[in-house]
């Protein structure tokens, strides 16, 4: 009995010994970034893998960028006595995506179209187009290059290759398309000197295609149109030197007015925070417009001499915290107060601002850092896409008659939002 007493103390005193000496060692290694010959990476991994193995399976869990989290407390409202309908894509599953038609009065769905994803399970199709046959024109954004067009059944009518699509697709008056591009998926497509230095940057273009066929009946250089108007010094405006002017919305003009022709387009760039009144005919700017907007994505005609714009107010670009740190005496600071995004109107006759709705985004925190779009339903009423947080809005009167998500497969998650588009008059 006292023998086998022993020899447990024995194996008991010498374990101890090994833990406290594994410890040790795992201190030196970690802490102290001691080596210890062949014994050093075998400890490492031993040391490590719990952690890794936590990681792995948060990484298994996480879903892609398409989808986001709905809050706990998030609480749809559906005050609408109308139909709405309105053109969404969203991920089905990493190799599917689907284009729907959806009813935001009922929540029902009225058409849907499965499209197959051969990229990335983060691309996107972004603002996909109905034609009033019933066919659709779609792209992926960025750099998954191209449009196509399909017909009511899913065969290919065309197919546009030869350009990269960015964000907004917009119809003229002859039903033309045109689209902020880019030349190639490579992002270098332009250069300038600044003193000594050679500077590269991403370069964007404007593009026309015919709708019927495909065909590209107007491609041309944003950076082009600057330096050929004396504008290039815009580049240098931008605080972002890779990527100066970030093209989001090429808006045609459907009629012509004291303030614009027919056939113009408004383009509306995010990092120089301007929208550009061009006219592709005469290759002429014929106006700069800088207001108090920032960052702003969507630009729209309200009326023979009013545009809007969906302003996102914030930083164009933003690094870390973004902030000093906070003072010790807060007495001397200045209180600028809160930034929400809003939707700002620019009125040609007086060149005068004003704001829709700055009340409302502000008492219902509306904000999205990137992307972001504003439609009016009728005079009264205006779809908002809170692009970021995937929230839907629909407004009248300064009130929220509509607020909800796009439901996905995900429990607890919602679709990304992909600039969703208003169908009027669908049948």
């Amino acid at each position: 009995m006292l023998k086998k007493t022993l020899t447990i103390f024995s194996v008991l005193v010498i374990s101890l010994f090994f833990l406290s000496f594994y410890g040790w060692v795992v201190k030196e290694i970690s802490v102290n970034k001691q080596k210890y010959g062949f014994i050093t990476e075998p400890i490492k991994f031993m040391y490590t893998f719990p952690d890794m193995f936590k990681q792995s399976v948060e990484e298994v869990k996480k879903l892609p960028g398409t989808f986001v989290k709905t809050p706990k407390n998030f609480k749809p409202i559906n005050k609408l006595d109308q139909d709405v309908y309105a053109l969404f894509s969203y991920s089905e599953s990493d190799k599917v995506r689907a284009i729907i038609v959806k009813n935001l009065r009922n929540d029902s769905v009225v058409r849907k179209w499965t499209i197959a994803n051969n990229h990335a399970n983060i691309a996107r199709i972004i603002h996909a187009m109905l034609l009033p046959d019933g066919s659709l024109v779609y792209g992926y954004a960025y750099k998954w290059s191209g449009i196509k067009r399909i017909d009511t059944a899913g065969n290919v009518i065309w197919e546009q290759k030869n350009a990269v699509f960015h964000h907004s697709k917009e119809f003229d008056k002859d039903g033309n398309i045109w689209a902020s591009t880019a030349k190639t998926n490579g992002m270098t497509t332009g250069m300038y000197k600044l003193h000594k230095q050679t500077v590269f940057y991403h370069d964007q273009t404007i593009t026309k295609i015919d709708a019927e066929t495909g065909k590209i009946l107007f491609n041309k250089s944003v950076s082009e149109i600057l330096k050929e108007n004396n504008l290039e010094y815009y580049l240098l405006k931008s605080p972002d030197v890779i990527d100066p002017l970030h093209l989001n919305d090429v808006e045609p003009a459907l009629k012509t007015t004291e303030y614009y022709e027919e056939g113009d387009v408004f383009m509306s760039f995010r990092h120089i925070s301007a929208i550009i009144h061009y006219r592709p005919s005469t290759n002429k700017v014929i106006n700069v417009i800088e207001g108090p907007f920032v960052s702003q994505h969507d630009v729209d005609f309200l009326n023979d001499h009013t545009i809007a714009v969906f302003n996102n107010n914030n930083y164009v670009r933003r690094a870390g915290k973004h902030t000093r740190k906070p003072p010790k005496d807060t007495s001397a600071l200045t209180i600028v107060g809160d930034f929400y995004s809003n939707i700002v109107t620019y009125d040609f006759r007086d060149e005068s601002y004003s704001f829709i709705g700055d009340s409302i985004f502000r008492a219902n925190k509306i904000f999205t850092y990137t992307e972001g779009l504003f439609e009016f339903i009728d005079d009264s009423t205006y779809f908002v896409e809170e692009q970021n947080s995937g929230v839907m809005w629909v407004i009248r009167d300064n009130e929220v008659i509509y607020k909800n998500v796009l439901k996905s497969q995900h429990e607890g998650y919602h679709h990304l939002l992909n600039w969703t588009r208003i169908i009027k008059n669908y049948d």
